[in-house]
């Protein structure tokens, strides 16, 4: 029994009813998310930050005034309201029809908390002027947001329980159990060494590619150029992780629910992830490439953790 005296499901067991509408509302909040996180990238990278200077209006206004930069800026606002309507609307959804359900009710009601957090650090990024710490706090919440909604759709979506259906083989491998939850980890905090890059000045401190392809004539520069090669060994090794854990997956869960299909798109991911980072350096971080690499980090993270979720429901199925 809970402390609110209601027994808790056996983890794994999900009740019908009203699947479908919860399915459909979780898939859409988290393509909003992921879109969110993409405009959110684009008023960083054409410098449209301040493009509404106040919080919550604009220019002390519910709609911003007849002004590019103030509409780009006020796209992401729209589109953050837009999910935290679908947030919460999950949050009131898995209470009413799913409390007893831990896999759908707790990351629904961790979610909601997050976005608080979230909504509170996006009014202090603007009201401060885009303080680098709060924009690199802003880019982790947000992906612990799109995390959380992703496992609720790994939970109730169709296709996602057909893959929990056949992941039997996979669920039972040792080193699956701790090699999924350990390389999704690994990519949220190869995020943040990016986010870091970004919000340090960092971005451009390598021109060269594999080797930074400088000399450090200061300790400032220096600085630079250690933060940039971290997130670049990290990256190494994330890929590297990433890789192993993707082939080990199909060979064990071999075609077995549609498996070979998700190993193959997440492989795709990770190699296109990489070409878009060797491009930012030799391209000297366009604007397209910036906030493409920023997407394909947010949709490898939540794939991974999608991952993550339906191997250890079918697990504890057993």
């Amino acid at each position: 029994m809970t402390a609110l005296g209601t027994s808790v499901r056996p983890a794994g067991r999900i009740t019908a009813g009203r699947g479908p509408r919860y399915s459909a509302l979780a898939l859409s909040a988290y393509i909003n998310v992921l879109l969110l996180i993409t405009v959110g990238s684009i008023v960083r990278v054409t410098g449209n930050g301040l493009g509404c200077p106040d919080w919550p209006g604009c220019y002390g206004q519910v709609l911003p005034p007849a002004n590019p930069s103030a509409w780009v800026e006020f796209s992401h606002r729209f589109l953050a309201a837009a999910a935290t309507v679908q947030i919460v609307g999950l949050a009131v959804l898995a209470w009413r029809d799913h409390r007893r359900e831990a896999w759908v009710s707790r990351p629904a009601v961790a979610a909601v908390g997050l976005l608080v957090v979230q909504i509170a650090l996006g009014g202090l990024h603007v009201i401060y002027q885009l303080p680098p710490a709060t924009g690199w706090i802003h880019t982790g919440v947000a992906m612990g947001v799109a995390g959380l909604v992703a496992a609720q759709v790994a939970v109730m979506h169709p296709a996602a329980q057909r893959l929990t259906a056949g992941a039997g083989a996979a669920a039972r491998d040792k080193w699956l159990s701790a090699a999924i939850p350990l390389t999704a980890s690994a990519m949220y905090l190869l995020i943040l060494t990016g986010s870091y890059v970004t919000r340090s000045g960092s971005s451009l401190a390598c021109p060269s590619f594999p080797s930074c392809g400088v000399e450090a004539s200061s300790d400032s520069l220096r600085r630079l150029i250690d933060i940039q090669m971290l997130h670049r060994f990290a990256a190494f090794g994330v890929a590297l992780a990433a890789c192993l854990t993707l082939w080990r997956l199909a060979r064990v869960g071999g075609g077995e629910g549609g498996w070979r299909g998700v190993t193959a798109a997440l492989t795709a991911l990770i190699v296109v992830q990489f070409g878009l980072g060797i491009s930012n350096v030799l391209l000297r971080v366009p604007m397209w490439s910036r906030t493409l690499h920023l997407f394909v980090a947010a949709a490898l993270w939540t794939g991974l953790t999608m991952l993550w979720v339906i191997v250890r429901r079918a697990r504890a199925v057993g």
